[in-house]
């Protein structure tokens, strides 16, 4: 068990830019879906770490509140995995109502995992959502 510790304590000290959120405001004339101008573009991350793939360590929070358009959130939970695509989609959602408009195109997302130290002990799992959201039909 001394073995593991600094494994352990290294992945919770990485987590701690384990959730990370954007919208970026559209300022441009580019037409997506017969000629609508999307009103923000949307991504979101969020990371997990996991003893030998199935015990979590530490987690990232997902961000689902708050006005700001951009988030770099260091909230973590410890012994908890939120890195699933339900918490991405409901930072989407959060996201939508920031922006005032619940239509969406090009969603787009990957899961992804990486041990990410020797003997693969410790397993990274990301999950990232990303697409475009479009002004909302009148």
């Amino acid at each position: 068990m001394k073995k593991l510790l600094p494994a352990i304590f290294a992945a919770i000290a990485l987590a701690g830019c384990s959730s990370y959120t954007e919208i970026a405001r559209w300022d441009s004339d580019v037409k997506v879906n017969d000629g609508e101008t999307p009103v923000a573009s949307f991504i979101t991350q969020n990371f997990s770490y996991q003893l030998f793939f199935c015990i979590p360590l530490c987690t990232g929070v997902p961000w689902t509140e708050g006005e700001g358009d951009i988030i770099d959130d260091f909230n973590v939970k410890a012994f908890a995995d939120e890195a699933t695509i339900d918490t991405n989609l409901a930072t989407l959602k959060h996201a939508c109502d920031v922006v005032g408009s619940h239509r969406i195109t090009g969603l787009k997302t990957i899961e992804d995992d990486d041990a990410i130290w020797s003997l693969f002990l410790v397993n990274r799992h990301e999950v990232r959502t990303q697409c475009m959201i479009l002004p909302e039909k009148k």
